[in-house]
């Protein structure tokens, strides 16, 4: 979703970035992940069969027993494979067990004739779907894909899992996964849809194909139309290769609340100038929409549109301006704290209101408000308010908001708040404290 950034990507952000920082956001749960057979903190990547540091201990060690080394298995990629595993928790702790996680996986003993057993399991109709969603949790599904060149041993093997599992997907797969509760499987059966038998270049079905495949399209009009944002980004990107989608698709427009979405319906049939126009037309009021849970992505399109690439940029005007300014009055925390990021991203449309709107949030009650301000202000450093401003948040007493204010300010000129902070309560933010320590060193 565009209104949370994955804590992979803060991280990054927070190592690396310094003055580039507008649009992240908090992961504000704390985990809670101690040594031995305590429990880790409530996560949705945690399992039933590992949920210690012991379980996966014992899990680990049926690795090496033939007979249960399948399951084994199985438990593990339910518990760290892709995508859970790869994205990565607010606590290093827990990312730490991922990763330990996933090298057990990569270094199981036969791991070939695991994988051959997987790809056994998808000629019985019975377990044909359990067994394409272990090959994708296994190979993270990049394998199968056109242009992609394995070269390692193990690469060759997840490709060959990953081939497995998207060749797997004919007709009557598609149409039972894209009704599955697994949104793994739900979403790689509405990328699927509508794609030639065979993996090949070939873009383009046959009449035969088409015709297997048009039951589905109510199904797949559905999806477009649904909850999931993924989804319906899936759908859209299926259904323009589709023949004969494209009424459906371009009435999907008006109430599109999606701007990733939106840019994947309006690409096809715009093109330059043009389609940055029609873009704005449609996204603009987004920002004004009756749903908070829409302006909230709106305010995330604009944060990190300038991260994607050169060919999605959008040349946000003064209308977008405004409107973001008016959500950094939001009565929802969440809107102003996304606005503030939105805001911090197209600053320079007008430099002295982006930096009054700022200064006056510094002493918002939440801090996934505070802590995005200092990006929004890094380049007006020499201003007596902002200095003011970025002292006062570098002494807040959200670490999170501490970090990102030394960030902005000068990391280099606070290195005894970084070695306090290293040594404080707060796991994540000791984690990026050290690491930016180190990096000052080197």
């Amino acid at each position: 979703m565009v209104t949370d950034m994955k804590p992979k990507l803060l991280l990054c952000l927070a190592l690396g970035l310094g003055g580039m920082l507008s649009g992240c956001s908090s992961a504000s749960a704390q985990a809670g992940l101690v040594t031995g057979a305590s429990l880790l903190s409530t996560d949705a990547r945690q399992t039933k069969a590992i949920a210690s540091e012991a379980d996966l201990d014992r899990v680990v060690s049926r690795l090496q027993i033939p007979a249960q080394r399948f399951d084994a298995m199985l438990t593990l990629l339910e518990f760290a494979g892709w995508p859970k595993g790869n994205n990565n928790n607010p606590d290093p702790k827990v990312n730490a067990l991922h990763d330990r996680a996933r090298t057990a996986v990569d270094n199981c003993p036969g791991l070939d004739a695991v994988v051959d057993t997987m790809i056994a399991g998808l000629k019985d109709p019975k377990t044909r779907l359990p067994m394409i969603e272990t090959l994708l949790e296994l190979s993270g599904g990049f394998g199968g894909m056109q242009g992609y060149s394995p070269s390692t041993p193990l690469q060759k093997l997840m490709a060959r899992a990953s081939r497995a599992a998207y060749e797997a997907f004919d007709v009557p797969t598609v149409a039972k996964a894209l009704a599955d509760a697994d949104e793994l499987l739900r979403v790689t059966a509405v990328r699927q849809f509508g794609t030639p038998h065979e993996l090949t270049n070939r873009l383009e079905l046959s009449a035969a194909e088409i015709q297997e495949w048009k039951p589905l399209l109510p199904q797949m009009e559905a999806l477009a139309a649904g909850d999931d944002e993924s989804i319906r980004y899936a759908a859209a990107e299926s259904l323009r290769r589709f023949p004969g989608t494209e009424q459906f698709l371009a009435g999907r427009e008006s109430s599109e609340t999606s701007a990733n979405v939106l840019m994947r319906l309006v690409a096809d049939r715009y093109y330059g100038e043009a389609y940055q126009q029609h873009f704005l037309a449609r996204f603009v009021p987004l920002l004004s929409n009756p749903d908070e849970k829409a302006r909230v992505a709106a305010l995330g399109f604009v944060a990190f549109n300038q991260n994607s690439a050169p060919m999605y940029h959008i040349p946000f005007g003064l209308d977008v301006f405004d409107r973001v300014i008016a959500s950094t009055k939001s009565g929802s925390a969440n809107e102003r704290g996304m606005a503030v990021a939105a805001l911090a991203a197209i600053r320079q449309l007008n430099p002295d209101r982006s930096r009054i709107a700022l200064l006056k949030l510094v002493n918002d009650p939440d801090e996934n408000v505070r802590w995005r301000i200092p990006a929004g202000l890094a380049d007006q450093l020499n201003r007596p308010d902002v200095k003011q401003a970025l002292a006062m948040l570098v002494q807040d007493q959200s670490p999170l908001v501490s970090y990102f204010a030394i960030l902005a300010a000068g990391p280099a000129h606070y290195i005894p708040e970084l070695e306090a902070m290293a040594k404080g309560p707060d796991a994540r933010m000791a984690d990026w404290a050290a690491q930016k320590l180190k990096q000052i060193g080197e």
